[in-house]
């Protein structure tokens, strides 16, 4: 495989770099695909995630190999946090980590968390973390999902927020300034 070493999407080569992301011609399904090494909380990969490079690519997403469980992503939250904001995909999550909110977590999608909620946040509770802020998608569905969210993370003992997007907004289009506030607030 080779490492990614440009921007993609607006996201940053350092913040590409920092979550491992590369391309590969060795597996076909892979190929034209920029992927990620979804590592759990042992540092173990469990699946690769590809997002296709060309925006008519599809299916946008692959997981190679199929039918795994998928981690809250990343696993490792930098040290110092009591917080963690929750989005729904990969590209949301590095968007806010490539402009200042290295506490966030990819779902990886709105339903996720429904049945695995115990074993997914178990490794943030070690990490210290008491606080979660749902971000999903300003939509109807990333509403709708964050609300029923909401009571099984407070079931499990956590402090839960809902921060709502404007219509139409989804989190990996916030630019600097928004993602500096969310940052800011969400760190209180």
């Amino acid at each position: 495989y080779t490492p990614w070493t440009k921007q993609f999407r607006g996201i940053s080569p350092a913040t590409l770099k920092h979550f491992g992301a590369f391309y590969t011609n060795q597996v076909e399904k892979l190929q034209d695909r920029i992927i990620f090494p979804i590592k759990d909380i042992t540092n173990k990969t469990q699946v690769f995630v590809g997002r296709h490079t060309m925006s008519q690519g599809n299916p946008r997403y692959i997981n190679y190999p199929s039918g795994v469980k998928i981690p809250l992503y990343p696993a490792h939250l930098p040290s110092g946090y009591n917080s963690m904001v929750i989005v729904e995909g990969l590209f949301d999550m590095l968007n806010l980590y490539d402009n200042g909110c290295e506490n966030v977590v990819c779902a990886f999608g709105t339903n996720t968390l429904q049945n695995d909620i115990k074993s997914k946040l178990l490794p943030f509770r070690a990490q210290g973390i008491t606080h979660i802020y749902v971000l999903f998608d300003g939509d109807d569905a990333g509403r709708s999902a964050a609300k029923n969210l909401e009571p099984l993370l407070k079931a499990e003992g956590f402090i839960v927020e809902i921060v709502e997007l404007p219509d139409g907004t989804d989190p990996g289009d916030l630019d600097i300034e928004n993602v500096r506030s969310i940052a800011e607030y969400v760190n209180k």
